[in-house]
C-alpha cells in the first residue's frame, strides 16, 4: 500500500565511490535518479517510504515467470555437453553436478540480496539499471571491480551466445541434411545468426517474456524425449559399456564444462531488475535451479551408464536415429534460439550503456546489436568447435561470476557502515522472538487448564456462516440475560488466525476443546464465568 503523498525532492549523484547526495528542489511528484556515471537519468515517482509509486512497478516479472527465465536461460547447452563431461570425470561427475547446482543457486540468491541492499541504501538504483551486476561490484569494491565484472560478463555471455548459435546450426544441419545436403555447417551458422539479428532488437526480458516460457518448455520436452531414447537404447544394448580412467587434462576440461552448465548468474541481476517484487528473487532462483537439476541429472546419468566412452560431446549425436530423436532435435534447436535471445541481452545492454543509447527503441540500439551479431559470426566461423569455447568460458569467467563474486560482494556490502543506513539489531530481534514464543506457550497452557475468556474482541456482528468449514462443528450458546455468544468447537492448529469474522488475537491455537466468550456488541457486561 502506497502512502498518501509523494516526496518533493530530487537527488543527483556526484558519481564518486561513496556518493554525496545534494538535496535540491524539484518536481513535487517526481524524483530524477542518475546512475553512477551521471549520464543517464530515469524519472520515477516515490512515496513517503521511498518506494516506487509509478506504473512501472505493476509491469514486470513475477516469481514464476522469473524462475522460468532462469531455467530457460541456463538449461541449454549444458544438458547436451554434460554426459561427455561426466564420462571424462568419472562417476564423481554426477556428484559434482549436484554440488555445483547448489553452489550456483546460493550464489544467485546472494546476488539478489546484494541488489536488495543497493535499493535500500541508494534511491537512484530503484529504477531500471542496464548493468546491475557491474553496479553491485562498483558499490562493493569500486571502479576497478566494476570494470572487471563488466569484462567477465561480456566474455561469458558472448561466448555462451556463440556456443548456442553453433549448436543450433549443428542441429539444423542434421535435420535438413537429406533435403539440403550441399549446405554446410558454416552456411547454416551464418543464416541463423542473420535471422536472429532482428529479434535481438527487443529491449529487456520483460519485453519478450514469451521467449522464456518457450525456452523452458522446449528444453523440458527435449530432455524427456532424449531420456526416453536413452532408456530404449540401454534396454536394446548388447555390448558391455566401456569406462576408462582419464587424466588430469580431461578432468579439468570436463570440470569447466560442468561449471559452464550452471553459469547463468551473470544474467540474474538483469532478470531481477525486471521483477515487480525484487525481494522474492531468491524464491525464483530456488525454483529455477530445482527445475534445472531435474532436467540435467537423468540425461547426464543416462549418457554415462548407457553409452560410456562412446558418448559424443553432443549427446544428441549418440542417440539412435528415431522419431523421438528427430523431435528432440527440433525442440533443442528451438530452445537454443530462444535461450540465445535471453543470454545475449545483458551484453547488448552493457554496450548500450557505454555508448549512451536511449532506453527506448532507437536506431542506435539496432546498430549496436547488429554489430554484435557480426562479431559473433566472425568468432563462430573462426572457431566452429563449440566444446573448446565452452570449456574455456566455463573454467575462467563463469567461475568468477557464479561462484566467487556473489558471496564476496555480499559480504563486502554487509560489512559497510554508514550512519544514514538502517542497521538491523538482530540480537534484539532474536530476544523478542524467544520472549514472544515463550509467552504464547505459557498462555496456551493456561487456556488448556482454565478455558479462555476474551472480553475485548470487537465484533458487533457475528456471522456464523463465514466460519471456515475446517473448524469443524460449531455450537452456539446464548446465555440468558447477557449479550455474549459462547462458541464451542474443535480447532485445528493454525486455523485460529484466518481472516474471518471471528479472529483470535493470540495467534495460532492448538486447544482441542476450547470455549470462546465473544462479545457480540461494542458495549456489554463483563464476560460470564465458565460455568454460566
Amino acid at each position: 500500500m502506497m502512502s498518501g503523498t509523494l516526496n518533493t525532492i530530487t537527488y543527483e549523484s556526484t558519481g564518486s565511490r561513496d556518493p554525496i547526495w545534494t538535496r535540491v528542489s524539484g518536481d513535487p511528484k517526481q524524483l530524477n535518479a542518475s546512475n553512477q556515471q551521471g549520464n543517464v537519468k530515469e524519472t520515477v515517482r516515490l512515496d513517503n517510504d521511498g518506494q516506487i509509486a509509478s506504473s512501472r512497478k505493476t509491469k514486470g516479472l513475477n516469481v514464476t515467470s522469473t524462475a522460468i527465465f532462469i531455467a530457460g536461460e541456463m538449461a541449454g547447452s549444458g544438458v547436451l555437453a554434460l554426459p561427455r563431461a561426466i564420462v571424462d570425470c568419472g562417476w564423481i561427475g554426477l556428484v559434482l553436478v549436484v554440488v555445483f547446482c547448489i553452489n550456483a543457486g546460493y550464489g544467485g540468491t546472494r546476488l539478489g540480496a546484494c541488489w536488495a541492499i543497493l535499493e535500500e541504501r541508494y534511491p537512484e538504483h530503484r529504477v531500471p539499471v542496464r548493468n546491475p551486476y557491474a553496479t553491485i561490484a562498483y558499490k562493493a569494491y569500486g571502479k576497478r571491480a566494476r570494470m572487471l565484472v563488466s569484462g567477465c560478463i561480456q566474455f561469458t555471455l558472448f561466448g555462451a551466445g556463440t556456443v548456442y548459435l553453433l549448436l543450433a546450426s549443428q542441429i539444423l544441419q542434421e535435420l535438413l541434411e537429406d533435403l539440403l545436403p550441399n549446405i554446410g555447417f558454416c552456411i547454416w551458422f551464418f543464416v541463423i545468426s542473420v535471422l536472429l539479428c532482428f529479434p535481438m532488437w527487443f529491449g529487456s526480458p520483460k519485453d519478450f517474456w514469451a521467449v522464456g516460457v518457450g525456452a523452458l518448455l522446449t528444453i523440458a520436452f527435449a530432455c524427456v524425449l532424449m531420456f526416453t531414447q536413452i532408456v530404449m537404447d540401454g534396454l536394446n544394448k548388447e555390448t558391455v559399456v566401456k569406462h576408462q580412467t582419464h587424466g588430469f587434462s580431461d578432468f579439468f576440461l570436463s570440470f569447466g564444462t560442468i561449471l559452464f552448465s550452471f553459469g547463468g548468474a551473470s544474467t540474474f541481476p538483469t532478470i531481477q531488475n525486471d521483477m515487480v517484487e525484487k525481494n522474492k528473487f531468491s524464491y525464483s532462483v530456488a525454483i529455477g535451479f530445482s527445475v534445472i537439476l531435474a532436467l540435467y541429472l537423468p540425461v547426464s546419468a543416462g549418457g554415462y551408464f548407457v553409452y560410456g566412452e562412446d558418448v559424443d560431446p553432443n549427446i544428441v549425436l549418440s542417440l539412435s536415429r528415431t522419431t523421438l530423436v528427430l523431435l528432440a532435435n527440433m525442440m533443442m534447436g528451438i530452445h537454443l534460439v530462444l535461450a540465445f535471445l535471453i543470454v545475449i541481452n545483458p551484453v547488448c545492454q552493457e554496450l548500450e550503456e557505454i555508448f549512451q543509447v536511449p532506453h527506448y527503441f532507437h536506431w542506435k540500439r539496432c546498430l549496436v546489436r547488429t554489430l554484435m551479431v557480426c562479431v559473433m559470426i566472425f568468432v563462430g566461423e573462426t572457431i566452429p568447435k563449440f566444446g573448446k569455447i565452452l570449456s574455456l568460458v566455463g573454467g575462467s569467467t563463469v567461475t568468477l561470476l557464479t561462484f566467487v563474486f556473489p558471496p564476496l560482494f555480499y559480504m563486502r556490502l554487509c560489512d559497510q557502515k554508514n550512519v544514514e543506513w538502517m542497521e538491523r539489531v538482530w540480537d534484539v530481534v532474536y530476544f523478542l522472538v524467544v520472549v514472544r514464543l515463550t509467552s504464547n506457550v505459557l498462555l496456551m497452557e493456561e487456556c488448556r487448564k482454565e478455558g479462555l475468556c476474551l472480553p475485548q474482541i470487537d465484533l458487533p456482528k457475528i456471522s456464523i456462516d463465514r466460519i471456515p468449514s475446517g473448524w469443524g462443528k460449531v455450537r452456539v450458546i446464548q446465555p440468558p440475560h447477557t449479550k455474549w455468544l459462547v462458541l464451542r468447537t474443535q480447532f485445528r492448529l493454525g486455523l485460529a488466525s484466518r481472516d474471518t469474522s471471528i479472529r483470535s488475537p493470540l495467534g495460532n491455537l492448538g486447544v482441542s476443546d476450547l470455549q470462546w466468550c465473544v462479545q457480540s456488541h461494542m458495549q456489554g457486561p463483563t464476560c460470564p464465568n465458565k460455568g454460566q
